[in-house]
């Protein structure tokens, strides 16, 4: 055999017609992680039924903190309301004291000048009067302020309230019913719906 033809053959299928041993391919494997993979995108994968399943849940989650949210947000405002009224009242509860406080430092001016007026000589009444009518007038302005601010004078006379009069001696007496007011010494005044000062008076028994 010539050498070129040597060549050839080596080149070419071999003379028994099998291949080299380094030419023969082993069966490929399949891969595990190829095959991991695709269990795993199986896996993955939900039916329909899953899906709803898991949006009803992600849903049923939101709402309920969507509920909490407004729940705070509702407390938050309520509190925040609450905090205005308690407020208010306690301006209110403030003012009352304060205007309360002020009527009684007028109230002991009033008595005063109806002691005064109780006891003019009565020959003054007829001489020249111009220095008692200017007490007069004082007494009316004092009692313009007071019904300016809602205060007002208690009976004089009638029943006897315990809420309204402070009895310092109870005594018989024919021309008064038991029970009933046979002198107010001292005159009682009510600011709206509150006894600003009772007023004492003397009781039938």
């Amino acid at each position: 055999m010539s050498k070129q033809e040597k060549r050839e053959n080596t080149t070419g299928e071999p003379e028994n017609g099998q291949l080299p041993e380094e030419a023969v391919l082993e069966p490929s494997e399949p891969d595990a992680n190829a095959v991991s993979d695709g269990e795993e995108a199986e896996e993955r994968d939900e039916t329909p039924e899953e899906t709803i399943a898991r949006l009803q849940s992600e849903l049923a989650d939101a709402q309920d903190q969507a509920a909490s949210h407004l729940d705070k947000m509702q407390r938050t405002v309520a509190e925040y309301e609450n905090a205005g009224k308690r407020r208010e009242r306690q301006n209110e509860d403030r003012i009352k004291l304060a205007t309360d406080s002020m009527m009684r430092q007028l109230l002991p001016v009033l008595d005063d000048l109806d002691l005064a007026f109780q006891n003019v000589p009565a020959g003054a009444r007829g001489e020249d009067q111009a220095w008692l009518q200017g007490f007069e007038q004082i007494q009316q302005k004092l009692l313009d302020i007071l019904a300016n601010a809602n205060v007002e004078p208690l009976a004089r006379c009638g029943e006897f309230d315990p809420n309204q009069h402070e009895a310092i001696s109870n005594e018989p007496n024919e021309d008064v019913p038991s029970g009933h007011i046979i002198q107010t010494l001292r005159t009682g005044y009510r600011i709206q719906d509150r006894i600003l000062r009772p007023a004492l008076v003397r009781v039938a028994q």
